[in-house]
């Protein structure tokens, strides 16, 4: 069986030069192990803190600067310089066409292969404009992807992202942290819906966010692996947020202990990342 994987939701964060006013604000989240999460770490750190190879990894967007998420990358580009990666930055999904063309044209760099825009909650509602629908047709032709975070349990909301994915072949939308299941009843109709479509892709991983034990997430992913199958499912840690309750090892092990043989595993854990990354 292979120890080679590639993570395809990494977060590495650094307070002195950020702002990640979600997390440092007067506001923090309430996670457990807080301050293991804030601490500065470089990717051989990560990489020696796994019995698995990280042949790469993807970083998403962490609130660097909001206000100009190209710092991040150019924080990255030294940070991660002698590692494999590609980035996800942050655009606001539902600002007007131009602007969201020209906040674009400002993070032109040699790693970024997509945005994405946290919806949800009410924020999902963002997905229902005029200007979400350009700025998807913005990103497919750029040849970049859109990271979708919101609840699949919205019905209103996955059925129009299915439209998008429909109507904007071959922009590549990659469903965040499982499609966050709560009501299960109705996340279950939104994996169905969007797994008919081949340009949706699906990262299972950000289950320490839910209040879900191992036998309902092993549940989750009987489910998902059913309908999306081995090719649009990729294993992901969500680093260093896993650690609210468990180790960058432990996640990986828990993903290993879900597949049923090793090819599985090489798909799920490498191969489909970086297929979709390019890592």
């Amino acid at each position: 069986m292979s120890s080679k994987i590639i993570d395809p939701h990494v977060h590495f964060f650094n307070l002195s030069e950020g702002q990640y006013s979600w997390l440092q604000g007067n506001n923090p989240p309430s996670w457990p192990n807080l301050a293991t999460i804030k601490q500065l770490i470089t990717p051989e750190q990560l990489a020696h803190s796994s019995d698995f190879t990280l042949a790469g990894l993807v970083h998403i967007e962490a609130g660097f600067d909001n206000l100009a998420p190209i710092h991040e990358l150019n924080w990255l580009a030294k940070h991660l310089a002698n590692f494999k990666y590609k980035a996800i930055s942050y655009a606001s999904i539902h600002q007007g066409n131009k602007q969201f063309s020209d906040a674009l044209s400002e993070l032109a760099h040699p790693r970024l292969v997509g945005i994405r825009d946290i919806t949800e909650g009410d924020d999902a509602k963002r997905l229902l404009s005029a200007n979400c629908y350009r700025n998807l047709g913005v990103l497919r032709d750029l040849k970049l992807h859109f990271e979708a975070q919101f609840e699949l349990e919205n019905s209103a909301v996955c059925q129009r992202v299915a439209q998008y994915a429909q109507q904007f072949k071959p922009l590549l939308i990659v469903i965040n942290h499982a499609g966050l299941p709560r009501n299960m009843h109705a996340w279950q109709q939104g994996i169905a819906l969007l797994a008919k479509h081949s340009n949706v892709v699906i990262k299972f991983s950000g289950f320490e966010l839910l209040k879900l034990d191992s036998t309902q997430q092993a549940q989750c992913f009987n489910i998902i692996l059913q309908h999306f199958g081995e090719q649009r499912v990729m294993f992901a840690s969500n680093f260093p947020v896993c650690q609210i309750n468990a180790s960058y090892n432990q996640r990986w092990h828990a993903h290993l202990s879900l597949c049923q043989s090793a090819n599985m595993w090489q798909q799920l854990s490498y191969t489909n990342a970086k297929h979709y990354y390019q890592v």
